[in-house]
């Protein structure tokens, strides 16, 4: 892993070689968003996916920004503590206590200023008012 925190694009593509390239596309524009409003995240390489966490804020739960992998037909783009952020246009979708999540199916049909906005705020996103047990 680079010192970054952040794999290297050729990493990244290998590890994902055997998804449908359409969906790696997603990935790799997500991964773009998050570099560019968190530089110093840290990512986690998965097979299917990516995980992007503030190492600084703790590990991938409390610490997360979010998760994005690839389902049958989609990219998830899950925000552990989503029930936090604003999200004006509902976008995000889940009952869970805090996870929330945005399917995106296709870069063109994708709104990347939306996604972009939820992955700052939860890069951006106070600890202390997302972990209530925690206080």
């Amino acid at each position: 892993m680079a010192q970054s925190g952040f794999h290297s694009v050729s990493e990244v593509q290998r590890a994902l070689r055997f998804q449908p390239p359409d969906l790696v596309d997603l990935l790799l524009e997500i991964r773009s968003i998050v570099v560019r409003v968190n530089p110093a995240a840290t990512e986690r390489l998965h097979s299917r996916g990516l995980t992007f966490y503030d190492a600084n804020k703790g590990g991938t739960i409390t610490g997360g920004i979010c998760f994005a992998y690839i389902q049958d037909d989609c990219v998830r783009l899950r925000f552990g503590r989503g029930a936090f952020l604003e999200d004006p246009t509902s976008l995000l979708s889940g009952d869970q206590l805090y996870m929330r999540y945005l399917d995106i199916k296709s870069f063109d049909d994708a709104p990347w200023t939306e996604i972009e906005a939820l992955i700052q705020e939860s890069a951006n996103l106070d600890n202390s008012l997302a972990n209530p047990r925690c206080t």
